[in-house]
């Protein structure tokens, strides 16, 4: 593989990590959708004994924030997501995208992604965690249990963050793009 052709491979990793950023976060109702697994989990994390639907609400608004962002990439709405053919035609489509990019593109999207969506990523949020705990002891603010608090916080930023991120860029990656009919 010639230099220019690893180049074009890496751009498509890149292009897909950063306009899946794009795409999730200037949308606020994808935010405001992820905020309800990630408040949910932390609970959960802070408190030991938490009931099971609890589980349940983190489940189920993952589910629904998957097709919210379908009917986004797609520019489709709710109702077309019955239709077995919408799902066909997305399916050739990503079918189609796979193929083209097959296996240098793919491969260079999957290294992007663990290399920038889950190491990067998960490195800026443990140095954030670990910033925001040092500011408050700084000021003074002592937690019972600074471990268990400093672990609900990390929990809550990957859900925040991460999650929603892998399943834009993966969806991003197989070529969920906008319908035409």
């Amino acid at each position: 593989m010639r230099l220019t052709e690893a180049n074009h491979f890496v751009k498509i990793g890149l292009e897909t990590f950063l306009t899946s950023i794009h795409f999730f976060y200037s949308r606020g109702s994808l935010v405001l959708l992820s905020l309800i697994p990630s408040f949910t989990r932390a609970l959960q994390m802070w408190y030991s004994e938490t009931p099971l639907w609890s589980e349940a609400i983190v489940g189920a608004a993952r589910v629904i924030l998957f097709f919210l962002i379908v009917t986004l990439l797609t520019k489709s709405s709710f109702h077309t997501l019955i239709d077995k053919g919408f799902w066909n035609k997305l399916l050739q489509k990503c079918s189609k995208q796979l193929e083209k990019n097959w296996p240098q593109g793919v491969i260079s999207q999957i290294v992007v992604f663990i290399v920038l969506l889950y190491g990067a990523g998960n490195v800026l949020i443990l140095l954030v965690s670990t910033l925001f705990f040092s500011a408050m002891d700084s000021i003074g603010i002592n937690l019972a249990d600074a471990a268990a608090a400093k672990d609900t916080f990390i929990f809550l930023l990957k859900n925040m963050s991460v999650i929603p991120l892998a399943i834009v860029f993966i969806l991003k990656m197989l070529g969920v793009k906008p319908m035409k009919d």
